[in-house]
């Protein structure tokens, strides 16, 4: 368009229409009326002006006006006009991030419990400049061998405006049929311009229902006579018994009986609760009549709870006719007089409760932990062996390092379940990490799965998830492991391996491994869970590896305030002892240093 061809009138509808069009693309809240008013008022004026002057000109009003108190929300953007007087819009992109992670269950302990309600809730805030649109949340499980569960599987937030934080809230409700695990959630993100916030995983514990079983357990008969009559009256007690695990709730017991025999007390009984082992003994009168023409009377006794699923009716026969001494009739029971003795089964051990905490924190003390725990479902038919309590080791050694040891939370890499990749990456990054610590860092690696020697070679490996028998040499080497944490020249390493190097399978043959190589000057200190023929039991009623229960027994009594060589007497003692008391097999901890250290590694402290 020709500017200089046209009326002043139609310059004012132009200059008009793209004043507008600006204001839309803004999205400033203000009054349209107020701007035409502005543009009848200088028209005249404005035909006496060059093209450019009546742009410039009426930008001018418009900020000045916005400057004195025009209010507006919008989102950023770049506006160019080209050649033609045309507005090109730029959007600027958002930059989303997650922050404030938490989990919330009903019972607060923690965990999601059968049967129990919990949510995970996050805040996704805008950081950038633009606004973030069609922002959609996955939920899936990554543990498919634990269910039992339901979840919101996603969510989508339309809008989230630049500077804006919105909460997301995930509900998860556990079912009777949960199973007893570590559960890992991820949570993945998509946006339509595809600055999405990054994933992150949750690894939430689970525990299995703690199921009631309420049944009779006992019986007697007793009447006046001596004997069951007919028109005598006859009682039954039947004693009722919750023999589970769980408490029962809204327990009904009914009585039934047959034609021509008649109740003459209650024939139904509610109790709200019955706690593991708790007993109520119900007293069940009846008369028979003369048209009854059976020997026996079939008594039902049909029980049902909360669940519909966790009780046992029962039917008793009662002869007529029998005879009691001293007018009672025993009838044979399974159950002992004797107060029956349950323990409640429990996900955790006594290691894992009261963790002692201490306030100071080391900001030079990193750690990398890994559990191997689940190999046999990584690998189509593998061979190899899940790993009893792996994941659990690491994730309670977690605990202690960061409440007990003092590492802060950030220092701390953890894994669980890891491949070759994640395990060789994150051992390097650690490294070079504490290089730039110009050796004022120390380093603390455990690592809890399976161990096995190299067939060729006979070198120990560790073994990451996701390996057939036959590509062990594609592990961890644990010789290299050691050059490579000595390398970062940290001020001390200790090692903890609660593993093994005699076979990964029940089909492989025994290999005598090679004794890994300590690097003389790294200041390493290893402490390892067995000699070197022997295997890494677990220590099946704590639900822990047997090595790693006691070192995390002695950092609960001690507070970690113990000297190296009291943990090492400690381990060897026992662990020693009670494998062979529990696991009727030897399993003898090892100690093994830098020699350049002497005997200095003696009086280091595990807390300091």
């Amino acid at each position: 368009m020709v500017w200089e061809n046209i009326g002043a009138e139609e310059i004012i509808k132009n200059v008009e229409i793209r004043i507008i069009s600006i204001f839309k693309i803004i999205e400033f809240q203000c009054e349209c009326a107020k701007i035409i008013q502005l543009i009848t008022k200088f028209g005249e004026s404005l035909k006496k002006m060059k093209p450019l002057l009546i742009v410039f000109a009426f930008c001018s009003i418009i900020l000045t006006d916005y400057s004195q108190g025009v209010s507006g929300s919008s989102e950023f953007k770049n506006i160019e006009f080209n050649s033609n007087v045309q507005i090109i819009e730029k959007t600027l992109p958002p930059l989303l991030v997650t922050s404030n992670i938490k989990f919330s269950d009903a019972n607060m302990n923690n965990r999601l419990d059968a049967n129990e309600n919990c949510n995970v809730s996050f805040n996704i805030i805008n950081k950038g400049k633009g606004m973030a649109k069609n922002v959609k949340i996955n939920v899936v499980n990554n543990t498919p061998s634990i269910s039992g569960f339901t979840w919101d599987p996603s969510k989508t937030i339309s809008l989230i405006p630049s500077g804006d934080s919105t909460t997301v809230t995930i509900n998860f409700k556990g079912n009777l049929e949960l199973i007893t695990g570590t559960l890992s959630i991820g949570f993945s993100f998509s946006e339509t311009s595809g600055f999405a916030p990054d994933p992150f995983e949750l690894s939430i514990q689970t525990k299995e229902f703690a199921k009631p079983n309420v049944t009779v357990v006992d019986y007697r008969i007793i009447s006046e006579s001596g004997s069951v009559q007919k028109k005598k009256p006859v009682t039954l007690t039947a004693l009722l018994q919750n023999m589970g695990q769980g408490t029962a709730e809204n327990v009904k017991v009914n009585f039934s009986l047959p034609d021509n025999v008649f109740a003459t007390s209650n024939l139904d009984y509610f109790y709200a609760t019955l706690l593991p082992n708790e007993q109520q003994q119900i007293d069940f009168e009846f008369l028979i009549n003369d048209r009854y023409v059976s020997t026996e009377v079939p008594i039902k006794i049909a029980i049902v709870e909360k669940y519909g699923r966790f009780a046992q009716g029962k039917t008793h026969n009662v002869s007529i006719d029998s005879k009691t001494d001293k007018q009672i009739i025993s009838i044979a029971s399974s159950a002992k007089d004797q107060k029956i003795n349950i323990t409640e089964g429990s996900l955790t051990s006594d290691v894992d409760k009261d963790i002692p905490v201490n306030s100071i924190k080391y900001q030079n003390k990193f750690a990398l932990i890994i559990g191997n725990e689940h190999y046999s479902d990584k690998v189509l038919n593998s061979q190899i062996k899940d790993v009893m309590f792996a994941n659990v080791d690491a994730t309670v050694f977690r605990d202690y390092c960061e409440k007990t040891l003092g590492l802060p939370s950030e220092n701390i890499q953890f894994l669980l379940d890891a491949d070759f990749g994640k395990m060789n990456r994150e051992i390097n990054l650690l490294s070079e990490k504490i290089k730039r610590k110009n050796g004022q860092a120390e380093i603390i690696f455990y690592y809890s799965g399976h161990g096995s020697p190299d067939e060729k070679s006979k070198s120990p490996f560790l073994v990451p998830v996701g390996l057939e028998v036959s590509e062990i040499s594609q592990g961890i080497n644990v010789s290299s492991l050691y050059k490579t944490l000595s390398q970062s020249n940290a001020k001390r390493t200790t090692v903890f391996l609660d593993a093994c190097f005699t076979g990964i399978s029940e089909t492989a043959k025994f290999i005598t491994p090679t004794t890994p190589a300590i690097p003389n000057e790294g200041k390493i200190v290893v402490f390892a869970a067995t000699g070197v023929s022997q295997a890494a039991e677990p220590y099946t009623e704590k639900k822990h590896g047997m090595f790693t229960y006691f070192l995390l027994k002695k950092l609960k009594e001690t507070k970690g305030n113990i000297s190296y060589q009291e943990l090492d007497e400690y381990l060897k003692s026992e662990v020693g002892i009670t494998s062979l008391n529990v696991n009727r097999k030897a399993q003898d901890p090892q100690t093994e240093f830098s020699k350049d250290l002497n005997e200095n590694w003696k009086n280091w402290k595990i807390f300091e």
